[in-house]
């Protein structure tokens, strides 16, 4: 009878771990190397792990971000990334599983695929088929879950640094010290010009900008997103399928400072020149 209590217990703790949801968790952090690659975001596996997570809703950090942000948070509030790969010689298998502070699995997804022999194509390809199941998670933040309350030793409290308040990047710069764009680029063409194109990389290498005259379309890859027109102010609206913000011309780069869901504030986004 005893030992059949002790496996009630054991099922009952397994049914309410299981029950917990990637909604009841606010943050969720991204380590700087995962255990399949050779050194710290080899291919930028990272860096877009952390980009597509914010990409479908969640407010996610690469450990290294804690340095820039101000406020310390419980760690159980924080779900933890692991890229996970199978890969062989001919084909990369890369699944996405999302642990909590006491290292228990809340999420796992397929095995994203691909037969790119280039390493960090196919790579790239094989994360965002797994993430198909990260976004058609729906991801919305609820509060009410009392994460708060889940046991964490004091070492892992230490070991995660979030701005609990405001996730934001202070503006570089305030908007009388903005610029004027250069008139190529502000002045439409004459007739009988020739409009040029100017093409703009965000700095995680994941989006795009072109503009030709006084508008600028924004790209996901090759997949347009949005479109915005300058006009005359110094400033204008950014809204594409991905974000949304005001964007400005700052020393040659175009500064989009963008609103995330489930992120009070803004966040910068840095385009250089080609």
């Amino acid at each position: 009878m005893k030992y059949f209590f002790t496996l009630l217990i054991i099922a009952l703790m397994s049914i309410n771990l299981n029950a917990q949801s990637v909604n009841d968790y606010k943050y969720v952090i991204v380590p700087e190397e995962f255990d399949f690659l050779k050194s710290p975001d080899q291919y930028q596996v990272n860096s877009l792990t952390k980009f597509l997570f914010n990409k479908y809703g969640f407010q996610a950090y690469l450990e290294k971000d804690k340095e820039i942000l101000k406020n310390p948070i419980d760690p159980c509030d924080a779900l933890y990334a692991e890229v996970n790969s199978e890969s062989t010689f001919i084909q990369a298998k890369l699944t996405v599983t999302l642990k909590d502070c006491n290292d228990q699995v809340i999420f796992k997804t397929s095995e994203g695929r691909s037969k790119n022999k280039d390493y960090k194509k196919a790579y790239h390809a094989a994360l965002r088929e797994a993430f198909y199941d990260i976004e058609a998670l729906k991801y919305s933040y609820d509060p009410s879950a009392g994460v708060e309350e889940r046991q964490v030793s004091e070492q892992t409290k230490s070991e995660v640094v979030v701005n609990n308040e405001e996730t934001v990047l202070q503006p570089s710069a305030s908007k009388d010290e903005v610029l004027d764009i250069a008139a190529p680029e502000t002045v439409a063409p004459q007739s009988g010009q020739v409009k040029t194109t100017i093409t703009y990389t965000s700095e995680d290498g994941f989006y795009k900008a072109k503009q030709t005259g006084t508008s600028i379309t924004f790209y996901d890859d090759a997949k347009k997103i949005g479109i915005a027109e300058m006009g005359n102010e110094e400033t204008f609206d950014v809204t594409t399928t991905d974000f949304s913000g005001t964007a400005f011309f700052l020393e040659g780069r175009l500064v989009v400072q963008r609103k995330i869901k489930g992120i009070a504030g803004v966040v910068e986004m840095i385009f250089t020149k080609e």
